[in-house]
């Protein structure tokens, strides 16, 4: 295990709260990126990887390692990390007393300047300092880091399945609440930061202008936090604890990126669990989780909700 513990000498070289908005990069960049989020995540294609992120990175390279700190300082949300020794080796370290939704992103973040940033500071084995690159490049990773978790296609289709099930024919005819509502559901399903859901809507020109749901964020927050449908999911994204950044079992990594891409069925999963005796806790525990999102009743019970407290 690393150990840090002069916590002073890391926040030389922390990754502050993200800046969500990528709207400065060219077009050219954000074409490259796009084309790099859709080359890394192939096996994923459109499916959610949310909570997978530790594990599909762990298994871009064995040379990875995550730490958990929980750092006094809360402008911390990560870094990569290169010991002074063992100069292959680097650590994604990810503030242990950020919620999990933050830890999601950050381990996205931070995974793109190891693709991009690493080999420039390998003959120097300290702790990245992303300084120099800091404008353009931190904006670059936090856009990777969206289009991992959220990738445009993806986006694409919840929208317009959204859409249809409103009986609207685009997002742009649709009132604050019926937005708020599917910002809600994505936030849930795909795991990701409230307020970077909200930015990816206006990177791919899904709304018109962000500061309507920026400035109402507190408000759409405190209905995610407090909508009874989602009460579990959204608890474990608020929560501090990550049980997902350490290697575990690959047959259950296995099993769940087959349901979420839709190669495997539930009765699949059910019946080869029990041929292998595995813990079906943990099998039912993502079923339950990957499907309690498909009702599309619950759309009607959310933004009548943010209706309601909109007029207390």
């Amino acid at each position: 295990m690393l150990s840090i513990e002069d916590s002073e000498l890391f926040e030389q070289y922390y990754q502050n709260e993200y800046d969500f908005n990528t709207d400065s990069l060219s077009m050219d960049e954000i074409a490259d990126i796009k084309r790099l989020a859709k080359e890394k995540r192939v096996d994923y294609a459109q499916a959610p990887i949310g909570t997978g992120v530790f594990s599909w990175i762990l298994n871009q390279s064995s040379d990875i390692r995550f730490e958990l700190v929980p750092f006094d300082s809360n402008k911390i949300d990560g870094m990569l990390y290169i010991p002074t020794t063992g100069m292959e080796r680097a650590y994604i370290i990810l503030n242990a007393n950020k919620p999990l939704a933050n830890q999601i992103f950050t381990a996205a973040h931070e995974f793109y300047h190891y693709i991009k940033d690493y080999q420039k500071f390998k003959e120097s084995p300290y702790i990245c300092d992303f300084s120099m690159l800091k404008d353009v490049n931190e904006k670059k990773a936090s856009r990777f880091a969206a289009e991992i978790l959220l990738p445009e296609g993806a986006l694409y289709q919840e929208v317009n399945e959204y859409c249809r099930s409103r009986y609207i024919t685009d997002i742009k005819n649709m009132g604050f609440s019926e937005v708020a509502a599917l910002i809600i559901i994505l936030t849930v399903k795909y795991q990701m930061p409230l307020k970077a859901v909200i930015y990816r809507l206006i990177e791919e020109k899904c709304i018109d202008s962000v500061d309507r749901y920026i400035d109402q964020y507190d408000f759409i927050k405190k209905v995610l936090q407090e909508i009874k449908i989602f009460k579990k999911r959204v608890n474990e994204l608020y929560s501090k604890e990550n049980n997902y950044a350490l290697p575990y079992s690959s047959t259950y990594q296995d099993m769940e990126k087959a349901f979420l891409t839709g190669n495997a069925s539930r009765e699949n999963i059910l019946e080869d669990a029990a041929t292998l005796k595995l813990d079906m806790n943990l099998i039912n525990d993502f079923l339950s989780e990957n499907t309690e999102l498909d009702d599309d009743d619950n759309d009607d019970e959310l933004f009548s909700m943010i209706n309601a407290k909109r007029r207390q």
